[in-house]
């Protein structure tokens, strides 16, 4: 599947599909379930129209006005729906493929959903020349490949990077979506434009992590059993 999606003719116009602890990040597909009657709704015309939504994120304090519309961080990411999968009573399945970070600038609609006029906010790559960008990017794939070790056996699923030659913003959305940053963290990523303050961000929580350490490798075992072979392929 190409990550290349033509934006040329993108109306500027969004619908939004808040929730409270989902970020999406471009260059990554979203497996979504549409349960509620105004996001069926919403659906059914993104399918007829762009085919693309706005992944926004609510902010805390959301629960007490969840049926209306709680206020959400000024920032979403664009995708389009890739696949969908209509099921019984309106209800679907959806497969998202995230495209471009987008600022919120005016709420357009309110109801029954929202929708937005959005400006497509680019990476930013100031302030890092090619060397300091490489050895970013070097940095970044170790320490990412010391924590896949330190979880190995885990069960916890952390795709291989290392061989993909992935573009400097490919690279960090890719690391924010798999390492398992908490939402305030993966909204502040959402948020940063500039790569060089993303890269610094996620060295930090990577290495946060690998001082936290991993899960045992295995369980204590029995009293004279001896564990079986730990597999790593």
């Amino acid at each position: 599947m190409s990550h290349e999606i033509n934006l040329k003719h993108f109306s500027g116009k969004l619908p939004l599909f808040p929730l409270p602890n989902v970020v999406q990040f471009p260059h990554t597909i979203l497996p979504l379930h549409i349960f509620e009657k105004r996001y069926r709704k919403m659906i059914k015309n993104v399918l007829e129209g762009e085919r693309l939504i706005g992944m926004a994120v609510l902010q805390p304090g959301w629960e007490e006005n969840y049926q209306g519309n709680p206020d959400i961080y000024p920032v979403a990411c664009l995708g389009r729906v890739v696949k969908s999968e209509p099921l019984p009573n309106g209800r679907s399945n959806i497969l998202l493929l995230g495209l471009k970070r987008v600022r919120i600038q005016t709420i357009i609609t309110p109801f029954p959903y929202r929708t937005a006029k959005v400006e497509i906010v680019e990476d930013s790559l100031a302030g890092l020349d090619k060397e300091s960008l490489r050895m970013l990017k070097r940095r970044l794939l170790e320490l990412y490949s010391e924590l896949v070790v330190e979880y190995a056996g885990s069960g916890k699923p952390y795709p291989a990077l290392s061989h993909l030659n992935l573009e400097a913003g490919v690279l960090a959305d890719a690391l924010a979506a798999t390492i398992g940053l908490p939402t305030p963290d993966l909204v502040y990523l959402l948020m940063e434009h500039r790569i060089s303050a993303r890269f610094q961000f996620l060295e930090q929580r990577l290495l946060e992590k690998l001082q936290q350490g991993g899960p045992a490798i295995f369980q204590q075992p029995e009293t004279g059993r001896n564990p079986g072979p730990i597999h790593l392929n």
